[in-house]
């Protein structure tokens, strides 16, 4: 029996009308659908519809980092070619996913995306999840991502800090509400490694993976301490027990420290300047020490290549001077003077909470100390800090 032309006719705006109504589903579902080939290449994407952009030119071809703006891809110049590349979850997940030939689900990740702009960096939590698929021979993986955070109101308070407008108890509103942030971060590390080293049979791979989990142990830690530490502050209880040490050894001790931290970094050099002769405290050693670690610490942060020098030496007869001199990324002049105010954490692409500094200042201050900086844009940063020699 023939097909007419009309019942034709009407399969064909059926099919049609199947074809329209996926189309605007994909072009307004909440999240963002990617058909990317193993190279990373997106060949397909709801991205451009969603965000109401126009899409590239035909031959323009953009990886995923490319396409979401993510800052190692900006900041390499390409998706896949920044050091840290291999150290994105995510991308490990993709990558494995192909080779096994198999799909994956609900891969979380903490990232920081670029806004269209590309002049500020917004922090992102998004569940990845992907299905392998194979179109005309070749094979393909279709990533699905939901953003799991509420950017608008991360967003909305980051503008107001940036406008000198917060007081100390919505500057307290801004912590609590990235604190979350900062926490999943390398607890999603921690989880998401821990899930692939159990599949790895390649030993490189595998030491890789535990390098990746020891680092994001060690900053969970410390963000831990950092808090309950803030906590006491909060409470009045912050605990002091004093003691007689040698400051030169308090210094060296340091350098055992971080040595170790900057031993794959040639291009930064830990100098520890101790004095000549003995300098001998009766104060909080451990305390002192938790001081400057976090300087310490800082100046790697925003130190690429040059030098880190810190050491101590007498000032008068009952104070010891201890510094941090770095040759970073330096602080602009007019926002050194809210470098030590609680819960500020400056507009950097790095990340952090904002409490190191203010806890070091409280420390210091129950010392009967105090502390300050110099610092010049592109030049490098001096943390100090001075505190009495006898604390009896």
């Amino acid at each position: 029996m023939e097909t007419s032309p009309y019942e034709e006719s009407g399969s064909k705006d059926t099919l049609q009308s199947k074809l329209d109504r996926a189309t605007l589903v994909l072009q307004n579902i909440n999240a963002y659908f990617l058909l990317i080939d193993k190279d990373f290449i997106v060949c397909d994407t709801n991205y451009y519809s969603l965000n109401k952009l126009p899409a590239p030119e035909t031959g323009v071809m953009k990886r995923v980092g490319d396409l979401l703006y993510c800052r190692n891809a900006a900041e390499a110049g390409e998706c896949g070619m920044h050091q840290q590349c291999k150290l994105c979850g995510i991308r490990a997940a993709i990558g494995r996913a192909f080779q096994k030939k198999e799909s994956f689900k609900k891969v979380n990740a903490s990232m920081n995306l670029l806004n269209e702009e590309e002049d500020k960096v917004i922090p992102c939590d998004v569940s990845v999840s992907g299905a392998y698929v194979v179109i005309e021979g070749e094979e393909h993986m279709v990533l699905t991502v939901y953003d799991v955070t509420e950017l608008q109101n991360v967003q909305r308070l980051l503008n107001i800090e940036r406008k000198n407008s917060i007081s100390a108890e919505r500057l307290k509103s801004t912590f609590i509400a990235n604190i979350s942030h900062e926490v999943r971060t390398p607890l999603n590390a921690i989880v998401g490694f821990s899930g692939l080293i159990a599949t790895a049979s390649d030993e490189e791979e595998k030491k890789l993976y535990m390098d990746i989990i020891s680092e994001n142990n060690e900053r969970l830690l410390r963000l831990i301490n950092d808090i309950f530490d803030l906590s006491q502050i909060e409470a009045g209880t912050l605990s002091f027990e004093y003691s007689e040490f040698d400051a030169n050894d308090l210094l060296r001790e340091l350098e055992g420290m971080f040595q170790v931290k900057l031993f794959n970094n040639p291009s930064v050099d830990l100098i520890c300047e101790a004095s000549l002769q003995p300098i001998i405290m009766y104060s909080e050693h451990q305390r002192i020490i938790q001081v400057m670690a976090n300087l310490i610490h800082n100046a790697i942060k925003f130190t690429k290549s040059g030098e880190i020098r810190f050491g101590c030496y007498m000032k008068e007869t009952d104070t010891v001077h201890f510094y941090v001199s770095d040759t970073g990324i330096g602080i602009p002049e007019e926002e050194q003077q809210e470098i030590f105010t609680s819960f500020k954490k400056l507009d950097r692409e790095v990340p952090g909470t904002g409490l190191g500094l203010t806890l070091s200042q409280t420390i210091i201050r129950s010392l009967g100390g105090k502390a300050g900086l110099e610092s010049e844009v592109n030049k490098g940063s001096t943390f100090w800090f001075e505190v009495p020699l006898n604390m009896k």
